[in-house]
């Protein structure tokens, strides 16, 4: 298939029928007009608002961001949640600032409580620009309506690749930077050719020269593999949460997908395990689970546990082929496999010849080998992925998170 056609028949696969966005827009009317008997400002937000939705094959998110005036009126909010009649299955939901989920059944209703500010500098908490975004978006989608279909794309695309999402345990793109960058580059296929060319991408040109991006914007902002001024508050990295390795992966395939285009690219697909398999080392799989909440909290716990072991093979002189993280983003199980080439004798350094306790105590250890070499004592040890797995046992409570190699 042609680029253009693979395009046109993704697109058709993605797109809501103005039927089925008016019935979403008629379920979340009607709960924001018991808010608003309530007393309550709400509007919808997200992606519904701005018209680039994309279908997903479970539940359909619809954004209702309620604003409040002050920070210390949200407090009002979970107590007039129990009180209205509510659609669906009603859901507290921990984070940097509480929000709550209604279980429509196909919808899936997210409130999500914002601070009216003036100023997004002053905004206490990210969500609190959202309404910003969406009004910079809609206003594109405005002045150019196909570029909401691009938008689709790209959003589609990087789902299917498992790099979509702001969520610490994938560090991938958020729904709005993939917004802004298609908005950018003027399309889905532009966007995959040019995202790789620029460290820095400024739509509005806030920052004449690169260096003045460097100093004026937070320096924790700036790490990461690509920066990208947001359109609404010039001292904010939309892309501050994207992984360098997510990005390459990305990358990989945006390649990959350009040079022969197929739909197969738009599927989500598992982790390719027998791929792992059939590489040269030892393939490892592992069941990771916590007791922290589903969704963002426990799957991060449960990836830094992964990243955890893998950095602890590293430094016990082992090398990791490959590396990857399966979670669907609800329940409190995960996957993790990693292919590792093993190196079953290593020597580490230990104290100098001079310091002699420490000689001592390390000689006392039992299944060590202790020689000396140029002013330092070694260790020669014996070490596999169980042994190194199983030192991880101590701090299993500590990080939140935990597992069994399978």
């Amino acid at each position: 298939m042609s680029l253009n056609s693979v395009l046109k028949e993704e697109l058709l696969a993605i797109s809501l029928s103005r039927d089925e966005v008016l019935s979403l827009e008629m379920v979340a009317k009607d709960f924001i007009g018991s808010l608003k008997a309530k007393g309550l400002k709400a509007f919808v937000g997200g992606s519904l608002a701005k018209g680039t939705l994309v279908r997903k094959d479970g539940k359909q998110d619809v954004d209702i961001f309620v604003v409040f005036d002050y920070s210390e009126d949200i407090l009002k909010l979970e107590g007039v949640l129990k009180k209205v009649k509510l659609p669906g299955v009603f859901k507290k939901v921990h984070g940097s600032r509480d929000y709550f989920q209604i279980d429509c059944g196909e919808v899936l209703l997210e409130v999500i409580p914002v601070v009216k500010n003036q100023d997004p500098e002053l905004a206490e908490n990210v969500t609190d620009v959202s309404l910003r975004h969406v009004k910079y978006i809609v206003g594109e989608v405005k002045k150019n309506s196909k570029i909401a279909d691009e938008i689709r794309l790209a959003k589609a695309f990087c789902q299917a690749q498992r790099c979509y999402g702001a969520e610490s345990y994938v560090k991938g793109f958020s729904g709005y930077s993939l917004e802004v960058l298609v908005i950018f580059y003027g399309s889905f296929v532009k966007f995959l050719k040019g995202i790789g060319k620029n460290k820095i991408v400024d739509p509005m040109k806030y920052f004449r020269r690169r260096c003045d991006v460097m100093s004026e914007l937070n320096a924790s902002k700036l790490v990461g593999p690509i920066i990208l001024v947001d359109p609404t508050f010039k001292f904010r990295n939309i892309t501050a949460g994207l992984g360098y390795e997510t990005f390459g992966k990305f990358a990989e395939v945006a390649k990959k997908f350009l040079k022969s285009p197929s739909l197969k690219f738009f599927e989500r697909k598992g982790i390719d395990v027998d791929g792992m398999k059939k590489l040269k080392g030892a393939f490892v799989e592992i069941d990771l689970k916590t007791d922290r909440q589903e969704g963002d909290i426990a799957g991060t716990k449960m990836k830094k546990f992964l990243d955890f072991f893998a950095s602890e093979l590293v430094r016990k002189q082992q090398k990791v082929l490959m590396k990857e993280f399966d979670y669907s983003g609800f329940g409190k199980k995960a996957k993790g496999y990693l292919v590792v080439e093993e190196k079953g004798d290593i020597e580490v350094r230990g104290p100098s010849v001079g310091l002699e306790e420490a000689v001592k105590n390390l000689k006392k250890a039992k299944g060590r080998k202790v020689f000396e070499r140029k002013g330092y004592f070694w260790v020669k040890e014996k070490v596999s992925v169980e042994s190194i797995f199983d030192s991880l046992k101590k701090v299993e409570k500590e990080m939140g998170a935990g597992g069994k190699l399978v």
